[in-house]
């Protein structure tokens, strides 16, 4: 990826090394004996596209390599129609856009981003619900955060009760969890925060109620049990 995002321009793409290194891997396979896909034995490549993208207009698929598996090097259609069925055998990444076949890679979709990504490049599970969220998203913010207490990550639907955020006054990024943690210890002195977290002492505060009310009870069952003795 490095070697395609050099070049600003697109006259400096066609004149880098490595256009010509598309130019001649292009070429010989080209001379080689045709190629098909394994799933539906389709001619590869089809509609005229090359082995390796050599679009420079296309800087994000600029230098790929079309229809293999990065594993295991096998070629495939993107949609294979068997028997008026379209199945889909190899898919790119979102983020790295490598091809993976379904036997090496499972591609996982991004609840925050939407974007289909491998597992290379899922290297953060939602703290509540388990699922996958991909870098990019947790790195930019995207609807999803990572507490910088503790390391929690929240994809962008479980972000809506942990408000795992960069609070606008204090500057911190913390979730809810953290705050009323902070908050407890009595270390919480910023009132935006508090005022986020105020959901969360009301619930703690009947909690304690509860549990006060119980012990009454609990006290007044003993007392009339020493009566009894």
């Amino acid at each position: 990826s490095v070697w395609r995002e050099e070049p600003s321009t697109a006259s400096a793409f066609t004149a880098s090394a490595f256009h010509a290194f598309i130019g001649s891997y292009n070429q010989m396979m080209r001379n080689r004996e045709e190629i098909s896909c394994m799933e539906c034995n389709e001619s590869l490549p089809y509609n005229g596209n090359e082995w390796i993208d050599d679009d420079v207009s296309d800087p994000i698929f600029y230098g790929t390599q079309r229809h293999t598996c990065y594993s295991c090097m096998k070629h495939y259609c993107y949609i294979c129609i068997i028997n008026g069925e379209r199945r889909s055998m190899i898919s790119d990444c979102h983020i790295c856009k490598r091809d993976y076949c379904v036997d090496c890679t499972k591609m996982h979709t991004c609840l925050s981003c939407n974007g289909r990504n491998c597992n290379d490049c899922y290297e953060y599970e939602c703290h509540n619900c388990n699922e996958k969220i991909c870098s990019e998203c947790v790195e930019e913010d995207n609807d999803c955060c990572k507490c910088e207490d503790c390391n929690a990550v929240f994809c962008s639907i479980c972000n809506i009760m942990a408000e795992a955020r960069t609070c606008g006054q204090c500057d911190y990024r913390r979730c809810n969890y953290c705050r009323f943690q902070k908050f407890r210890q009595g270390q919480l002195g910023c009132s935006e925060c508090i005022k986020g977290i105020a959901h969360l002492l009301v619930d703690e505060s009947k909690r304690l109620y509860q549990e006060v009310e119980q012990l009454k009870v609990e006290n007044k069952e003993q007392q009339g049990e020493i009566k009894e003795l």
